[in-house]
């Protein structure tokens, strides 16, 4: 059900009426009550056939997850859960910083339609005014016809009602309390997709630079002291991230390139 009956609901074909034609004609836009994961539902719908251009959208999900298994708090008719797939030519190492892509994708299509600033948190989160806005996750398939299956789920904040403490754990915030009114998410759907849809096929035809130099544009972290998980942990300052998308701390012994674990701000505040 969803929460508030105010909300307007998705429509699949409004989304899909409001893409620009080359768009529209590579996407096919389906919308759910409810799933479990949007990005599960991509995946097993890959298993019997190409999943390129095949979007899967939810007014709720039960089973929603983030970044290295762990819940993502997806209550009804409030947010935006999308999930897209999508075939590139590129091997797996070529795709390296992928979510650092998808994050500048998605906070140029926010820019441009609500005027806001947003700024990204090493690896895979939308931040506004230091707080979380949404996050991307993505999920490697097998090989198919010569190229990769990725499925490239994103979760915004768009009206999030009070939630517990202990469901959200970081300091969050959505995009009606960041541009201060109501915000209808069909174009804001549309918007999204058009924008992944043309930034993944530059992706997949020019690489993976011009988008890490936006991101780099928008790095929340870069000056700041981080302690990125692991076995040991990396504690440092952050210094932006390398070709691959990995995350540079210059620690007491010297630059680090970390390529996966959390990042957490040691300080509160700007870059020193």
């Amino acid at each position: 059900m969803i929460r508030d009956m105010s909300s307007i609901p998705l429509h699949a074909n409004q989304i899909s009426s409001s893409l620009p034609d080359a768009t529209a004609a590579v996407l096919t836009v389906d919308v759910r009550n409810a799933v479990g994961s949007t990005n599960d539902v991509v995946r097993e719908l890959a298993d019997s056939q190409s999943c390129h251009g095949l979007v899967v959208m939810a007014e709720e999900q039960t089973a929603g997850r983030g970044r290295r298994g762990r819940s993502w708090h997806s209550p009804a008719g409030a947010n935006l859960y999308c999930s897209l797939g999508w075939r590139f030519e590129l091997g797996p190492e070529r795709l390296s910083g992928l979510s650092l892509a998808v994050g500048a994708m998605l906070a140029e299509a926010i820019t441009e339609m609500y005027d806001i600033h947003l700024q990204l948190k090493w690896p895979n989160d939308l931040y506004h005014g230091e707080r979380k806005l949404g996050g991307v996750l993505i999920e490697m398939l097998g090989e198919a016809d010569g190229g990769r299956q990725v499925v490239v789920g994103v979760g915004l904040n768009v009206d999030m009602p009070a939630v517990p403490t202990e469901a959200i754990q970081r300091p969050w915030t959505d995009l009606c309390k960041a541009v201060g009114r109501p915000i209808d998410r069909n174009p804001l759907a549309a918007g999204v997709l058009d924008q992944l849809a043309k930034g993944l096929h530059q992706i997949n035809r020019d690489g993976m630079s011009d988008w890490l130099g936006r991101w780099r544009q928008r790095d929340l972290l870069k000056g700041r002291s981080v302690v990125v998980d692991g076995v040991p942990p990396v504690t440092g300052k952050a210094a932006g991230i390398d070709e691959t998308g990995a995350l540079i701390v210059e620690t007491e012994h010297g630059r680090s390139a970390v390529s996966g674990g959390e990042a957490s701000l040691l300080s509160i505040g700007g870059p020193a």
